[in-house]
Protein backbone atom coordinates (compact mmCIF):
# COMPACT_ATOMS: atom_id res chain seq x y z
CA UNK A 1 0.00 0.00 0.00
CA UNK A 2 1.35 3.41 -1.02
CA UNK A 3 0.49 6.80 0.45
CA UNK A 4 0.99 9.54 -2.16
CA UNK A 5 1.03 13.27 -1.37
CA UNK A 6 1.44 16.38 -3.49
CA UNK A 7 1.15 19.97 -2.26
CA UNK A 8 2.85 21.82 -5.11
CA UNK A 9 -0.37 23.58 -6.18
CA UNK A 10 -3.14 22.67 -3.76
CA UNK A 11 -3.38 19.40 -1.82
CA UNK A 12 -3.73 15.94 -3.33
CA UNK A 13 -3.61 12.74 -1.28
CA UNK A 14 -4.06 9.21 -2.60
CA UNK A 15 -3.77 5.59 -1.53
CA UNK A 16 -2.57 3.09 -4.11
CA UNK A 17 -2.62 -0.68 -3.64
CA UNK A 18 0.23 -1.34 -6.06
CA UNK A 19 -2.10 -1.93 -9.00
CA UNK A 20 -4.37 1.12 -8.96
CA UNK A 21 -5.43 4.14 -6.96
CA UNK A 22 -8.10 3.09 -4.49
CA UNK A 23 -8.67 6.49 -2.86
CA UNK A 24 -7.86 10.03 -3.93
CA UNK A 25 -8.96 13.49 -2.94
CA UNK A 26 -7.61 16.70 -4.45
CA UNK A 27 -8.23 20.34 -3.61
CA UNK A 28 -6.78 22.85 -6.06
CA UNK A 29 -7.29 25.80 -3.73
CA UNK A 30 -4.10 27.74 -3.07
CA UNK A 31 -2.74 28.31 0.43
CA UNK A 32 -4.60 25.52 2.24
CA UNK A 33 -1.79 22.99 2.56
CA UNK A 34 -1.14 23.73 6.21
CA UNK A 35 -4.81 23.34 7.08
CA UNK A 36 -5.77 20.35 4.97
CA UNK A 37 -2.82 18.02 4.34
CA UNK A 38 -2.90 16.15 7.65
CA UNK A 39 -6.70 15.93 7.50
CA UNK A 40 -6.63 14.55 3.96
CA UNK A 41 -4.15 11.87 5.01
CA UNK A 42 -6.31 10.89 7.97
CA UNK A 43 -9.42 10.82 5.76
CA UNK A 44 -7.70 8.62 3.20
CA UNK A 45 -6.64 6.02 5.74
CA UNK A 46 -10.03 5.88 7.46
CA UNK A 47 -11.94 5.79 4.15
CA UNK A 48 -10.35 2.53 3.01
CA UNK A 49 -10.50 0.96 6.46
CA UNK A 50 -6.80 0.37 6.95
CA UNK A 51 -4.39 1.55 9.61
CA UNK A 52 -1.16 3.46 9.15
CA UNK A 53 0.69 0.18 9.71
CA UNK A 54 -0.75 -1.10 6.43
CA UNK A 55 1.20 1.46 4.38
CA UNK A 56 4.58 0.30 3.05
CA UNK A 57 5.80 3.24 0.94
CA UNK A 58 5.30 6.99 0.73
CA UNK A 59 5.52 8.91 -2.55
CA UNK A 60 5.65 12.70 -2.54
CA UNK A 61 5.80 15.45 -5.15
CA UNK A 62 8.86 17.63 -4.55
CA UNK A 63 7.71 20.47 -6.78
CA UNK A 64 8.39 22.83 -8.30
CA UNK A 65 6.07 24.96 -6.24
CA UNK A 66 5.84 27.79 -3.72
CA UNK A 67 7.93 27.46 -0.57
CA UNK A 68 5.20 27.07 2.04
CA UNK A 69 3.07 24.53 0.20
CA UNK A 70 5.98 22.27 -0.68
CA UNK A 71 7.36 22.40 2.83
CA UNK A 72 4.06 21.16 4.28
CA UNK A 73 3.78 18.23 1.88
CA UNK A 74 7.36 17.08 2.24
CA UNK A 75 7.33 17.46 6.01
CA UNK A 76 4.13 15.40 6.19
CA UNK A 77 5.57 12.67 3.96
CA UNK A 78 8.86 12.50 5.86
CA UNK A 79 7.17 12.51 9.27
CA UNK A 80 4.78 9.71 8.28
CA UNK A 81 7.58 7.62 6.77
CA UNK A 82 9.82 8.18 9.78
CA UNK A 83 7.09 7.16 12.22
CA UNK A 84 6.44 3.98 10.25
CA UNK A 85 10.12 3.35 9.37
CA UNK A 86 9.25 2.99 5.68
CA UNK A 87 10.87 4.55 2.58
CA UNK A 88 9.76 7.82 1.00
CA UNK A 89 10.28 8.54 -2.70
CA UNK A 90 10.33 11.98 -4.33
CA UNK A 91 9.09 12.83 -7.82
CA UNK A 92 8.88 16.03 -9.82
CA UNK A 93 5.24 17.07 -9.44
CA UNK A 94 4.94 17.97 -13.13
CA UNK A 95 5.78 14.34 -14.01
CA UNK A 96 2.34 13.39 -12.69
CA UNK A 97 0.98 14.95 -15.88
CA UNK A 98 3.83 14.85 -18.37
CA UNK A 99 4.77 11.20 -17.91
CA UNK A 100 1.22 10.21 -18.88
CA UNK A 101 0.87 12.55 -21.87
CA UNK A 102 1.72 11.25 -25.32
CA UNK A 103 3.32 13.44 -27.95
CA UNK A 104 5.15 16.72 -27.38
CA UNK A 105 3.72 18.51 -24.35
CA UNK A 106 4.70 21.34 -22.06
CA UNK A 107 3.36 21.06 -18.51
CA UNK A 108 2.88 24.38 -16.71
CA UNK A 109 1.94 25.36 -13.17
CA UNK A 110 1.63 28.71 -11.42
CA UNK A 111 4.94 30.05 -10.07
CA UNK A 112 3.36 33.32 -8.88
CA UNK A 113 5.14 36.63 -9.59
CA UNK A 114 3.66 36.45 -13.12
CA UNK A 115 5.81 33.42 -13.95
CA UNK A 116 5.26 29.75 -14.75
CA UNK A 117 6.98 26.56 -13.72
CA UNK A 118 7.37 24.36 -16.78
CA UNK A 119 8.82 21.13 -18.11
CA UNK A 120 8.67 19.61 -21.59
CA UNK A 121 7.93 15.96 -22.35
CA UNK A 122 8.12 13.96 -25.55
CA UNK A 123 6.29 10.62 -25.54
CA UNK A 124 6.04 10.54 -21.73
CA UNK A 125 9.73 11.30 -21.13
CA UNK A 126 10.85 14.61 -19.60
CA UNK A 127 13.44 16.16 -21.90
CA UNK A 128 13.61 19.72 -20.49
CA UNK A 129 13.08 21.26 -17.11
CA UNK A 130 11.66 21.87 -14.73
CA UNK A 131 12.40 25.59 -15.01
CA UNK A 132 10.73 28.87 -14.13
CA UNK A 133 10.12 31.58 -16.73
CA UNK A 134 7.85 34.43 -17.75
CA UNK A 135 4.94 33.36 -19.99
CA UNK A 136 5.92 35.82 -22.73
CA UNK A 137 9.30 34.10 -22.97
CA UNK A 138 7.65 30.69 -23.25
CA UNK A 139 5.17 31.50 -26.00
CA UNK A 140 7.63 31.00 -28.89
CA UNK A 141 9.26 28.03 -27.19
CA UNK A 142 5.96 26.15 -26.93
CA UNK A 143 4.92 26.74 -30.56
CA UNK A 144 5.27 23.04 -31.36
CA UNK A 145 4.09 21.67 -28.01
CA UNK A 146 0.65 21.08 -26.57
CA UNK A 147 0.35 23.05 -23.32
CA UNK A 148 -1.25 21.25 -20.37
CA UNK A 149 -1.30 21.64 -16.61
CA UNK A 150 -2.88 23.58 -13.75
CA UNK A 151 -1.80 26.93 -15.23
CA UNK A 152 -2.59 26.19 -18.88
CA UNK A 153 -5.19 29.00 -18.98
CA UNK A 154 -3.56 31.38 -16.51
CA UNK A 155 -1.95 33.56 -19.19
CA UNK A 156 -4.13 32.52 -22.10
CA UNK A 157 -3.18 35.57 -24.17
CA UNK A 158 0.39 34.20 -24.28
CA UNK A 159 0.30 30.44 -23.72
CA UNK A 160 -2.88 28.40 -23.61
CA UNK A 161 -3.91 24.78 -23.51
CA UNK A 162 -5.77 22.14 -21.52
CA UNK A 163 -6.15 22.51 -17.76
CA UNK A 164 -5.05 19.31 -16.04
CA UNK A 165 -4.48 19.05 -12.31
CA UNK A 166 -1.64 17.34 -10.49
CA UNK A 167 -3.02 14.22 -8.81
CA UNK A 168 -1.17 12.25 -6.17
CA UNK A 169 -2.41 8.94 -7.55
CA UNK A 170 -0.40 9.56 -10.73
CA UNK A 171 2.73 9.98 -8.62
CA UNK A 172 2.05 6.55 -7.12
CA UNK A 173 1.63 5.19 -10.66
CA UNK A 174 5.07 6.56 -11.53
CA UNK A 175 6.52 4.59 -8.65
CA UNK A 176 4.74 1.30 -9.37
CA UNK A 177 5.35 1.50 -13.12
CA UNK A 178 8.96 2.58 -12.88
CA UNK A 179 8.32 5.79 -14.79
CA UNK A 180 9.75 9.24 -14.22
CA UNK A 181 12.87 10.05 -12.26
CA UNK A 182 13.19 9.67 -8.50
CA UNK A 183 14.42 12.88 -6.86
CA UNK A 184 15.91 13.61 -3.48
CA UNK A 185 13.12 14.42 -1.02
CA UNK A 186 13.86 18.12 -0.75
CA UNK A 187 11.71 21.01 -2.02
CA UNK A 188 12.29 21.99 -5.65
CA UNK A 189 11.94 25.78 -5.51
CA UNK A 190 13.84 26.83 -8.68
CA UNK A 191 14.32 30.31 -7.26
CA UNK A 192 16.91 31.83 -5.03
CA UNK A 193 15.49 32.72 -1.60
CA UNK A 194 14.28 36.29 -1.14
CA UNK A 195 16.15 36.57 2.14
CA UNK A 196 19.93 36.36 1.96
CA UNK A 197 22.45 36.03 4.73
CA UNK A 198 24.53 39.17 5.31
CA UNK A 199 27.99 38.87 3.76
CA UNK A 200 29.76 40.81 6.47
CA UNK A 201 29.36 43.54 9.00
CA UNK A 202 29.09 47.06 7.76
CA UNK A 203 31.67 49.45 9.01
CA UNK A 204 30.32 52.36 11.01
CA UNK A 205 32.18 55.61 10.50
CA UNK A 206 32.98 57.45 13.67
Amino acid sequence: MILAIDTSVGVSVALHDGAETIYEFTSNEHGVQGELTAQFISNAISSVEITASGIDNVVVGVGPGPFTGLRVGLASALAFAHARQIPVHGYCSLDAIGCFSKGDVAVVSDARRKELYWARYVDVVRIEGPFVAKPQDLAPKFSGSAVVGPAAQLYSELVTGEIRHIEAGCLADLFTQGKGQIHEVVPMYLRKPDAVEPQGRKQVLK
